[in-house]
């Protein structure tokens, strides 16, 4: 039965803590940051803090109204640490950072140049995709691919350069519709 008015006491206190000190702190995290919802989390946070101080009420009102003062600046610079680690994209952009895969519009977008590219490589003549096939399929060097046509290094280095040049033309084309 003892406690419940110690309680009251501790109560009646909160209440007159905030009735004197509610809208100085309000003007003032409201003049810190952007939003009045967001001053309003802050004047939560910091009469929360208050609460959970028993040796508040032991301040002299000018210490009390320090106290919450450092509080509430404390909760603002917090505020404005956190925000600053959480940069908010829209959330499309998000989507893409964490999931590598490609959107439907991406993946058709990639399967028409695929297309296109196989198309390409199908308008060269045979011993240009015979190149192509050893050096980026089968992934051999220049040497081995050398070795294998029995031909100078330089002269399949060439060869390649060409058929690139040449690829990239027919891929053009391709891909402005002037080719089918």
């Amino acid at each position: 039965m003892q406690q419940q008015p110690a309680e009251t006491a501790q109560g009646r206190f909160d209440a007159l803590l905030y009735d004197r000190f509610g809208a100085t702190i309000f003007t003032y995290l409201l003049s810190q940051v952007q939003h009045e919802q967001d001053a309003q989390d802050l004047l939560l946070e910091v009469f929360l803090a208050a609460l959970g101080n028993e040796l508040l009420s032991s301040l002299p009102v000018q210490g009390q109204l320090a106290w919450l003062r450092r509080v509430a600046r404390n909760k603002v610079v917090d505020r404005y640490r956190h925000v600053t680690l959480l940069t908010l994209l829209p959330i499309e952009q998000a989507m893409e950072t964490i999931d590598g895969a490609l959107t439907p519009e991406q993946h058709a977008e990639q399967q028409e140049k695929f297309t296109h590219l196989y198309q390409a490589i199908a308008h060269l003549p045979s011993p240009q995709q015979e190149l192509l096939r050893l050096r980026y399929c089968d992934g051999l060097r220049f040497y081995e691919i050398a070795t294998m046509l029995e031909k100078p290094e330089g002269t399949v280095r060439k060869l390649m350069v060409r058929t690139l040049c040449q690829l990239r033309l027919i891929y053009d084309r391709l891909e402005g519709g002037m080719l089918r």
